[in-house]
């Protein structure tokens, strides 16, 4: 049940974050709002590491393709920020939610990134089906 809490404050949280992300556009560049917002975030995780866990950084032993969280990161903070002015909000993450079900599922299909394999199960399909007429909805109406 932690996790259920946990994760509804996740979307909660990403909802008010791409609503600022949106505002921010309107006072700074695509690349002002990823300074911002990438650059708090590398400081708070510094203060994290070297203050609190006094450990030291390290970067080795991970596969090549986990780095590209970093570009990844870039790509979502400029298309939402940019995209949210022009569509709202509730447009913008119902068309994200579905990018990351489509993602995702390729993702566990096919167990890609070293994830393990889930394969999609008939019984599912209702589900993704109610996603794109819900998504369709709200981008429509």
């Amino acid at each position: 049940m932690i996790y259920v809490g946990l994760l509804l404050l996740a979307g909660v949280l990403q909802g008010m974050m791409v609503s600022l992300n949106g505002q921010l556009g309107n006072y700074y560049s695509l690349f002002g709002i990823c300074f911002f917002v990438h650059g708090i975030a590398l400081v708070l995780l510094l203060i994290y590491l070297l203050a609190i866990r006094r450990r030291p950084l390290r970067f080795s032993g991970a596969p090549w393709y986990v780095y590209l969280v970093g570009v990844m990161g870039i790509a979502i903070v400029s298309s939402s920020s940019w995209c949210t002015l022009r569509i709202g909000a509730a447009a913008m993450l119902a068309l994200s939610t579905a990018g990351q079900l489509i993602s995702s599922k390729l993702i566990d299909q096919f167990g890609l990134f070293g994830m393990p394999v889930v394969k999609l199960r008939a019984r599912q399909l209702p589900g993704y089906l109610l996603v794109v007429i819900g998504v369709a909805l709200v981008v429509m109406f």
